[in-house]
């Protein structure tokens, strides 16, 4: 588990009440998506140290300007396909931006390039979505590179106007060959690309 103490748990409600709206109370949601990313780095310690801060690193301007809660995610796979819980499902973490208050974040250990992912996390996310869509009414599974395309779908909100980012993990490779694994589920991807220029 990272470090979710009253610190975060402040600055998890400030980015509440800016991105989402309304007077939040708690940092508790109801997922009804997977959303899976890849870290950019070959380390999971390197990784669980980083979402273990608090706060945003400056470095990240953007990001930083937008709120001073750190990005994390519910789980961590290592590139042996070990999950990690970084907390509870039902809790909330920044790393998609709209998506957030209905999200579960998965964030894969690697970068797509020099450390690209592995049969092993592939395997791992499916059984994590599996689990994950038997715990709770998860209706969706989409991954970093596909949030754009949820803008005109009734799960994304964002407050800030102009706020997004463009990301590219963890692949449209990778997400076909995860959701070839659950296909059974009958999960949901993103609304087609032409909907997302409206």
């Amino acid at each position: 588990m990272i470090r979710y103490d009253d610190e975060r748990t402040s600055l998890t409600l400030e980015y509440r009440r800016l991105h989402e709206g309304g007077d939040p109370q708690d940092v508790t949601i109801t997922p009804r998506m997977v959303v899976l990313h890849h870290t950019g780095g070959p380390s999971a310690d390197a990784a669980w140290r980083y979402f273990n801060r608090p706060t945003i690193e400056s470095g990240r301007a953007t990001l930083a300007k937008a709120g001073r809660v750190n990005v994390g995610a519910q789980f961590l796979v290592d590139r042996d396909g070990t999950i990690f819980r970084l907390m509870p499902e039902d809790w909330h973490a920044r790393h998609c931006v709209g998506l957030n208050h209905v999200a579960i974040g998965v964030e894969n250990v690697g970068d797509g390039k020099e450390h690209p992912l592995t049969a092993a996390q592939i395997e791992a996310d499916a059984r994590l979505i599996r689990y994950l869509a038997a715990t709770f009414p998860i209706t969706h599974v989409i991954g970093h590179n596909e949030a754009l395309q949820m803008r005109e779908h009734p799960y994304f909100h964002e407050e800030v106007a102009g706020y997004k980012t463009r990301k590219g993990d963890p692949g449209p490779a990778f997400m076909a060959a995860v959701r070839e694994r659950i296909a059974d589920l009958r999960l949901e991807g993103p609304p087609p690309k032409a909907d997302a220029a409206r």
